[in-house]
């Protein structure tokens, strides 16, 4: 996660006082914990970020992406369907398994309770061809198909992680892949919203769509970085009183209590900026 804001922003809310060395340590510690707080608080990463993300069709105009606004759309593709079989037939096998991760399988196989792990990297095989080659190449009951011929030179990367671990003692566990690209849909950059170019709907079920794609800030906006100065400025004072101090007070002059949460200025601030998740 990146900082909302720098040290030399932060001192900037403090009169632009001079720092000791360890008020500068200090201010990192609090800008670091500040920034997270805020992008928990308002449900989002504000740095540009790469997601890989899926979506259900549920027959809308608009299917609105979860990070916002939108940089870059890399892909958008839909009809997941299964394009590699694997399977484990050894009788001295108990339990098989097999799952995808971002970089490749991992096969597992339990034999009289020993258990057994392989891996198989993207990068080292990388067409499904190759894969399911690389799969019935380690022997102990392993084997691998590709599911049809038109999918034999896809790209084994394109499997998506996660899935599995899936059951592969004496059936068949069908890794999926979305097959199918997307030729025309248009973007709301602000918004998060894509809407398909020939105006049909976002049809299919559950996971139907895959949208890989970049959003966020280049430089968090002013007011998210004035939010968050003004949060590590109050927290900064705070390191400078008595940590078990509950309230001051000076008769008929004033009484304050000690700040418990996050100050309604930056409340204010950070309003436009909050994601409602249900």
């Amino acid at each position: 996660m990146s900082n909302l804001i720098t040290r030399a922003r932060a001192i900037y809310n403090l009169n632009n006082r001079a720092t000791t060395s360890d008020e500068d340590t200090t201010l990192d510690a609090l800008i670091a914990a500040v920034s997270a707080a805020i992008e928990n608080y308002c449900w989002r990463t504000f740095a540009v970020t790469s997601y890989d993300e899926l979506y259900p069709g549920q027959n809308q105009h608009e299917l609105i992406l979860r990070h916002y606004p939108i940089t870059s759309v890399e892909r958008v593709a839909h009809d997941p369907a299964p394009v590699l079989r694997v399977t484990n037939a050894s009788a001295t096998n108990q339990r098989a398994t097999v799952k995808v991760t971002a970089t490749g399988l991992v096969l597992i196989r339990v034999a009289s309770g020993v258990s057994s792990t392989s891996t198989i990297l993207f990068a080292d095989q990388v067409t499904l061809t190759a894969l399911a080659t690389a799969i019935t190449a380690l022997g102990n009951g392993w084997s691998a198909s590709v599911a049809d011929a038109a999918f034999n030179l896809r790209a084994s990367a394109d499997l998506r992680s996660l899935q599995g671990a899936l059951d592969a003692k004496d059936v068949e566990a069908e890794l999926k892949m979305h097959t199918r690209e997307l030729s025309s849909f248009q973007v709301d950059a602000e918004t998060g919203c894509l809407t398909r170019g020939t105006g049909a709907p976002w049809h299919g079920g559950l996971h139907h769509w895959r949208v890989v794609y970049q959003a966020g800030y280049t430089a968090a906006p002013e007011d998210v970085q004035e939010a968050c100065a003004q949060w590590v400025a109050q927290l900064f004072w705070l390191t400078k009183r008595d940590p078990g101090l509950a309230s001051e007070s000076i008769p008929a002059t004033v009484s304050r209590g000690i700040l418990r949460e996050m100050p309604i200025s930056v409340r204010i601030l950070l309003g436009p900026y909050r994601t409602w998740r249900v």
